[in-house]
């Protein structure tokens, strides 16, 4: 019997992000593991500002809410799985570090595999924005796989 039994994909609602959720279900499905759907709220920058501490939120910005509806969302997407290989957990993490939270997850899941979608940008995009598959891959406690959403053209 295979040894992965437990995958994390994270999920950020994209098409890249449907794209290897997709594969990872489809390969969950073939060696029978479970799918731990992982999602992460980036704190507002400006919460870091301030010289005696955080700076409170704007009142316009209602974080409980936002990771209410986001945690619906997540769990919607989770139950929609179709022909679901095992479980299919949502999970809303908060931290400023999307490839440091994704790796903790996969950490505490005792993950065999991550399923990450990735934007593929190249040059300045990717300079400049970085890449949150690549920081993963780097320091990942288990095996990356990488998917990109076809091209819409």
């Amino acid at each position: 019997m295979s040894e992965y039994r437990s995958f994390i994909v994270p999920y950020d609602f994209s098409a890249h992000a449907r794209a290897a959720l997709f594969t990872a279900t489809d390969l969950a499905r073939h060696l029978g593991a479970d799918l731990h759907l992982v999602h992460v709220i980036q704190p507002p920058a400006f919460a870091y500002m301030g010289g005696e501490g955080a700076a409170a939120l704007p009142p316009s910005i209602d974080m409980p809410e936002v990771f209410e509806r986001t945690r619906r969302s997540l769990r919607d997407v989770a139950s929609g799985v179709e022909n679901p290989p095992g479980k299919v957990e949502a999970h809303v993490l908060e931290g400023s570090g999307i490839a440091d939270m994704i790796i903790g997850a996969a950490e505490e899941h005792d993950a065999d595999l991550i399923v990450m979608g990735t934007h593929g940008r190249t040059g300045l995009a990717h300079v400049f924005l970085g890449s949150v598959a690549e920081r993963t891959l780097r320091r990942a406690p288990c095996p990356v796989l990488t998917v990109q959403a076809p091209d819409e053209s």
